[in-house]
């Protein structure tokens, strides 16, 4: 027994000791700042000019015949105006009629080229929510430092900010090294295939293989990212999937009166209820364990003990992660009922029911993947499930040991102060997961800090972010 028990006790500090060494030793991936912040406090009336870009209603509908196109051309003509010496210097291009191309000659042109995305259309503002906005949604409305209105975080910023970093540049004489391509897509929000999916495919057409895409997507949070007690700068280095399914149902219904004891609604209720207790199995994809690698030695001792040993404390990460709805959302495939239709009257027994269940999909499971899920946790032959139209399987992962992410992290770290940088896994989507056929290097970061707002009532943008954004595309385009 002693020996047992020797032998245990061995096996226990050994295990502490090698616990310990990978706490102590995990090397941190966060490079050192390179040169300076660059001033430009010399830029006047920025604030304004991205107030007045909110309000013109480039609104994109799911019915594309709902879409009002005039309000994109007024803010072309608007761009024109705002940013004179922009469009006098680099060649101008539009695709699909509605999407700007703006191509800025580099000094060497051996070098690939590099390509930064924004959007200039948003989502609509339904008329339910119209009332519950504290201002105008499509006014701009300035109040202290903050800039009211649809699209002022998605994504005016981005495109605003790129603008106001070009006439900036053009100003004092710079001339970037290698050619870069800004585009400005019309329809992110609904797919981008006749807006960034066309440039991307025509850019290929001309033999364009660009070094990077920089789009929008992760930003500097101070609260979203378990135990780690400084900001964090994530930049997206792939995107999951997107899928839409349906499930009908047709049983014989009737007058309320005499009900079965089953029917449409409570056997679709069934369905749902069933599937919402058999979530996906939670995984670690590349871009995740990346994610960790860059924040676990900047983390409280608890996660960091963890993430620095994930060959044993996998089970205590998932347990982390699944604590908070966006951290949950990282390390598994979510589904969630969006829609459910059914019934016409209270005293009939709707015969059909439908309900739509939104998927979005983790890097390794496949649109297949899902609906066999879904079927296998229903477990009724009743129920029909359709996978729709629209579905998109997830990205692949662009590296984070490039060039181009480092004059991101770079940029980040000049413009936000004590900031970790981290990869990390989009769970929306961007149009930059058409331009995987011009470069493997697609990266994906707004900055701004804890954006509020998307899609939602009464969006706003932080004017004092506004100013970080636009000095951390300065001194990215600076950097390049």
């Amino acid at each position: 027994m002693k020996k047992i028990a020797l032998t245990l006790l061995l096996a226990l500090v050994v295990l502490v000791g090698i616990l310990f060494f990978n706490f102590f030793t995990v090397p941190s991936k966060q490079l050192p700042t390179e040169g300076n912040k660059t001033d430009i406090s010399s830029i006047q009336g920025a604030d304004q000019r991205i107030a007045q870009s909110l309000t013109y209603q480039t609104i994109s509908h799911e019915d594309t015949a709902q879409i009002d196109f005039t309000p994109f051309l007024e803010f072309h003509n608007f761009l024109r105006g705002a940013f004179p010496l922009v469009f006098n210097n680099l060649d101008v291009e539009l695709v699909s009629n509605y999407t700007m191309v703006l191509h800025w000659k580099g000094a060497d042109s051996t070098l690939k080229p590099g390509i930064l995305l924004a959007h200039m259309d948003v989502v609509p503002v339904s008329d339910d929510t119209r009332a519950l906005w504290t201002v105008p949604p499509f006014e701009g409305v300035i109040k202290g430092d903050l800039l009211y209105g649809r699209g002022a975080v998605d994504n005016k910023i981005n495109l605003m900010a790129q603008l106001e970093s070009i006439d900036f540049l053009l100003k004092s004489n710079f001339k970037p090294k290698r050619d870069l391509y800004f585009v400005f897509g019309h329809d992110e929000e609904i797919g981008g295939t006749n807006g960034a999916q066309k440039v991307a495919e025509l850019m290929h057409s001309r033999g364009i293989q660009a070094e990077f895409v920089l789009d929008e997507g992760g930003f500097v949070t101070n609260d979203k990212v378990p135990g780690v007690n400084q900001p964090v700068a994530l930049i997206g280095t792939s995107e999951k999937g997107f899928l839409n399914v349906e499930l009908s149902l047709n049983i014989e219904g009737g007058h309320s009166s005499m009900p079965e004891k089953e029917n449409a609604v409570n056997v679709m209720s069934k369905a749902l209820s069933d599937l919402s207790e058999q979530p996906f199995s939670p995984s670690l994809t590349p871009s995740v364990k990346d994610f960790i690698e860059h924040i676990a030695p900047h983390s409280v001792f608890i996660n960091r003990l963890a993430m620095s040993n994930m060959w044993l404390f996998k089970p205590l990460i998932y347990n982390i992660y699944s604590s908070a709805p966006t951290s949950d959302a990282m390390i598994r495939t979510t589904m969630v009922p969006t829609i459910i239709r059914g019934g016409e009257k209270a005293n009939v027994i709707p015969n059909i029911v439908t309900a739509t269940i939104n998927y979005r999909l983790l890097p390794g499971t496949s649109v297949a993947d899902a609906i066999a899920h879904t079927e296998k946790a229903i477990n009724n032959p009743l129920i029909k499930v359709t996978a729709l139209r629209e579905q998109k399987e997830a990205t692949g992962v662009s590296p984070s040991d490039t060039e181009p992410f480092r004059y991101i992290m770079n940029a980040i770290q000049l413009n936000f102060d004590s900031v970790i940088v981290a990869p990390f896994l989009m769970i929306a989507g961007t149009d930059s997961r058409h331009f995987g056929i011009v470069t493997p290097n697609i990266y994906k970061f707004s900055p701004m800090i804890d954006p509020v707002g998307f899609h939602g009532v009464d969006e706003f943008l932080n004017l004092k972010d506004y100013k970080k954004g636009i000095g951390f595309y300065v001194d990215f385009i600076k950097n390049l």
